[in-house]
């Protein structure tokens, strides 16, 4: 372990991670949520221009400066894991999130998400583990070093689930974890359920990854809910955090000399058949845990020095991130240098992500463009919607920003001829609405049919007339001061 002056983290306590939803509740009760963890880009919105960047509200970030907790800013954007490590065009923005809420360290996914493909980068649609491998713990410890700069905060990398079987030629997680974290003398942000997640799913054991890092480096530690689908235990943040995960942490916290806060986690998508009165509960469970912390170092064994690779790497970081574009990308967009070939339980772990990243990008499309959707299962059925969307991602790359993805499949829709009542209407009134949200303007359309008649039959389940070719209806759809819906005047 190196010895000399380190980061020593603020006993901040138990805490969450913050939703909208929750507000008023983390408002409510100061003394049992202590913490509320920011994750910055998921309140933000990104403008429908080409090339525009993300930004957040003004407004939002003065009423989240007044939460009477302390608060932590976790970056879920922009990974420090790969060969595109964006410094710039985003990072000044999560900056100033970062210190407008005095935020006593930050701290990132270690994964990759943006990769080299035809023509430009794109997103391949879910955070991806990088190899264990020496060179990639190099690059990992060059973009922390940049990243902890830019920012001007001590900074912590997330220890990551990984749904690939280990490597012959990879570290072990727990020497992958400490050679980063000592190199680039950094914190550690222990998801406990990651690793658990990891454990169930064959990796390394908990106690065996933890035997190896060097735990004054622990800063953070994540705990949630998982859950069991697709042939594989999935960090879900699905709900209540699995008991025995629960009495594992009691185990480990204590060893934690520089431990500076336990949030739990939970996905918006998850909350609403979660609950408040069980939010609260899972806080009383962190507070337990909390009770078991100290302050004090702890008179802990000294972790060993990770140990090298056995088998000199065969895949670099490139070629990794090429499997990944062959994988999560349509073929239009793989980059043109050839990838080495795949063990077959490579090829299984793969199929998941594309699984999991299809997922996403379909909630995304079924969240925002919800009427839209509705009224294609009214009218085609589920089995014809799925062939849709299916024809949709199996064309057009994964975005970055649910919105992004909504649009897109908007747009792909109306070129499609469907014959279902009333669609194009619909479509253009939703994708006019994400517009208006995203770009602070307001947008004019010009719809065939009457869009409450519309909506209300969709609402009632039943297909809509078609349209007479009648008159037409203008509207124009803004969010300032409030969201609004108003008739328009004709040209």
């Amino acid at each position: 372990m190196i010895t000399g002056q380190r980061f020593h983290a603020p006993r901040l306590g138990p805490g969450a991670v913050y939703l909208r939803s929750l507000d008023q509740v983390f408002r409510a009760n100061p003394d049992l949520v202590r913490v509320v963890e920011i994750e910055p880009q998921g309140l933000w919105t990104k403008p429908t221009a080409p090339g525009a960047l993300p930004r957040g509200s003004p407004t939002e970030l003065r009423e989240l400066a007044t939460l009477p907790q302390h608060t932590l800013t976790h970056g879920v954007g922009f990974p420090v894991g790969g060969t595109l490590c964006d410094q710039d065009r985003h990072i000044d923005e999560f900056r100033r999130w970062t210190e407008s809420l005095a935020s006593p360290w930050t701290s990132e996914h270690l994964s990759i998400l943006e990769i080299p493909a035809a023509g430009a980068p794109q997103s391949c649609g879910f955070l991806m583990p990088p190899l264990q491998t020496e060179a990639q713990v190099a690059l990992a410890v060059a973009n922390i070093r940049h990243r902890a700069a830019k920012i001007g905060r001590p900074f912590a990398f997330e220890t990551g689930v990984n749904y690939f079987a280990a490597r012959p030629d990879e570290l072990a997680d727990g020497d992958f974890f400490a050679a980063i974290a000592e190199a680039a003398d950094c914190g550690i942000l222990l998801d406990l359920n990651n690793l658990w997640v990891n454990a169930r799913n064959g990796r390394a054991r908990i106690n065996d990854v933890l035997a190896r890092l060097p735990l004054d480096r622990v800063w953070e530690v994540h705990l949630a809910g998982a859950e069991f689908a697709h042939g594989h235990w999935l960090d879900a943040h699905c709900g209540r955090i699995d008991p025995d995960l629960a009495m594992l942490a009691a185990d480990i916290v204590p060893d934690l000399p520089n431990l500076g806060a336990i949030i739990f986690e939970i996905s918006p998508y998850r909350f609403s058949a979660f609950g408040p009165v069980a939010f609260l509960q899972e806080m009383e469970t962190l507070h337990r845990l909390w009770a078991k912390t100290r302050s004090a170092p702890a008179a802990a064994a000294t972790p060993k020095a990770p140990s090298p690779s056995i088998v000199p790497a065969s895949v670099t970081p490139e070629q990794w991130e090429r499997q990944i574009a062959i994988r999560m990308l349509p073929p239009s967009y793989w980059p043109p240098a050839p990838a080495p070939p795949l063990a077959t339980s490579d090829e299984r772990s793969f199929a998941l992500y594309v699984e999991l990243a299809t997922s996403f990008r379909y909630g995304a499309i079924t969240q925002l463009l919800k009427n839209s959707v509705r009224l294609l299962l009214m009218s085609l059925g589920e089995i014809r919607v799925r062939d849709l969307l299916d024809r949709y991602t199996a064309l057009a790359p994964p975005t970055a920003f649910p919105t992004d993805e909504a649009l897109g499949f908007a747009r792909f829709a109306r070129t499609q001829a469907l014959p279902v009542s009333g669609l194009t209407d619909i479509l253009m009134f939703e994708a006019a609405s994400i517009e208006a949200a995203a770009d602070g303007r307001t947008v004019r359309v010009t719809l065939a049919a009457d869009l409450d008649a519309l909506l209300r039959d969709i609402a009632a389940g039943r297909t809509p007339m078609p349209s007479s070719g009648g008159s037409q209806m203008v509207i124009e759809v803004g969010v300032i001061p409030v969201p609004f819906v108003r008739l328009g005047e004709r040209n």
